[in-house]
């Protein structure tokens, strides 16, 4: 699935869509899954290759999901060391039961810090929330950020 979200040319991989598919809370009962997007940037597009899955370190209820730093900073490490470099951190993902998600003041607070306090090896950063029926995918820069609601087609 490739997306222009404003200046940002974005491709999600076959295999990314398969993962929030997998995660997504069609059940009445289903938690919240989510974890941190890997990829790369080829000629100024931003390839989301693989996601983390979650980990039993991870914290989710119906509406609330907690990352793991230290997962996921394994996994960031895992992935960048054994690709020589050219995997790394993106974003964070996570889903949503509602048709079409909206992020919630502690989603655009988490994005916030994470782009102010960590050291990246991009300058910018991406939130992406899975929700039944579509996705919302929001990028964070210096000069601000750039949103996109679409519909899911599986």
């Amino acid at each position: 699935m490739q997306l222009e979200i404003n200046k940002y040319d974005v491709l999600i991989h076959d295999q990314v869509l398969k993962i929030l598919e997998n995660f997504t809370q069609y059940k009445r009962n289903a938690p919240e899954a989510g974890g941190i997007m890997i990829g790369k940037v080829i000629d100024s597009q931003i390839n989301i290759i693989k996601l983390s899955v979650p980990t039993q370190l991870d914290r989710s209820s119906r509406t609330n999901f907690e990352r793991s730093k230290l997962s996921a900073q394994i996994i960031i490490d895992y992935e960048f060391f054994n690709s020589g470099g050219q995997l790394i951190y993106l974003g964070e993902w996570h889903t949503h039961p509602e048709s079409s998600p909206v992020p919630s003041n502690t989603d655009l607070k988490m994005l916030q810090n994470q782009f102010k306090n960590n050291i990246l090896n991009t300058d910018f950063l991406i939130l992406l929330i899975k929700g039944t029926n579509h996705i919302y995918i929001r990028i964070i820069d210096k000069d601000g950020f750039y949103e996109k609601t679409i519909k899911t087609i599986f």
